[in-house]
Order: C-alpha cells, then sequence, then structure tokens
C-alpha cells in the first residue's frame, strides 16, 4: 500500500482533481486542479513546488566521496562548492546514462544524491576499493524542489 510524504497531510486537500499515482512506494498528485491549464502555465511562467520525497537519495561520504562521484557523474564534483546543488547524468562505464538527479555537496567529503530509480547496488559495485559510506537516506529525508522563473531556484530539504 501506498503511503503519504510528509507533506500528504497538508497538501490532500488542495487535490481537487483526486488524481493520484504511485511513486517509489509513496502516493502522489499528477495534478491538483480538474483542468490542468493553470497549474502548466504556473509552472512554465511563474512558480511551483513539488513534494519529490518518492525520489531515492543516497548520502556518500568519505576521502573517495568526490573521486567516486566523479567516476560516475558527468559533471566536473570539484566545481560543486559546499551547500551547491548541481543536476547531473550519471553514466556506466561504457557511457550508457544509468539515471540523473541532483548532486549536493553538504561538506568537503559528504555528498547527497538523487534519483528517480534505486542505485544503491550500482553505486555500491562502483565504490569498490575506495575509501566512502553510501547510506540510503531515502525514507528518512523529504523533499520539495521549486520551479520558478527566478533563476535562484533551488531544492529544500527535510530530514
Amino acid at each position: 500500500m501506498a503511503r503519504g510524504t510528509p507533506f500528504h497531510a497538508r497538501t490532500a486537500p488542495l487535490c481537487q482533481a483526486q488524481n493520484w499515482r504511485r511513486w517509489s512506494g509513496y502516493l502522489a498528485a499528477s495534478s491538483y486542479e480538474l483542468v490542468h491549464e493553470r497549474e502548466y502555465h504556473a509552472v512554465r511562467n511563474s512558480a511551483a513546488t513539488f513534494d519529490v520525497s518518492p525520489l531515492y537519495k543516497y548520502l556518500i561520504r568519505g576521502s573517495d566521496a568526490e573521486r567516486l562521484l566523479n567516476r560516475v557523474v558527468t559533471r566536473d564534483v570539484s566545481k560543486c562548492a559546499v551547500r551547491q546543488v548541481m543536476y547531473t547524468t550519471w553514466c556506466d562505464e561504457a557511457g550508457k546514462v544509468m539515471d540523473d538527479g541532483t548532486l549536493q555537496r553538504l561538506d568537503r567529503d559528504v555528498f547527497r544524491l538523487t534519483t528517480n530509480l534505486p542505485n544503491l547496488r550500482w553505486l555500491s559495485d562502483a565504490a569498490m576499493g575506495l575509501r566512502v559510506t553510501l547510506e540510503d537516506v531515502s525514507s528518512s529525508t523529504a523533499a520539495l524542489a521549486e520551479r520558478s522563473s527566478s533563476p535562484s531556484a533551488t531544492p529544500s530539504w527535510t530530514k
């Protein structure tokens, strides 16, 4: 049975359309209004907040954390400052895109990686021989993402 996210109690009464779907074991609203045009235009031209708590979230810690991430993502992780978030894709050793998500540097050797698919085993395999620990914090970390016409919009995280 799907469960509500930590934000579900506050957002469910707003869901006039009752257009719910399952997402990684959670109940998520596909749309809130009966007709989607106003939501569509708000997302494209103004602002919107999305409950992205169902995303998988992994903490990557250790002296080789940056090295591991540079091995699997397409961005230069050394350019990610503490408290900065980057969007990136993940590739396997042959260059095939495995998934995409956000990468946030929480401290010098601590990162949070988000993804739509469960990839902890794949990350663990890529981390073989490196001084890192991987922790799945998906169920203990809720998340909101903002879409704004302002260039300063960033994700919000709640533990």
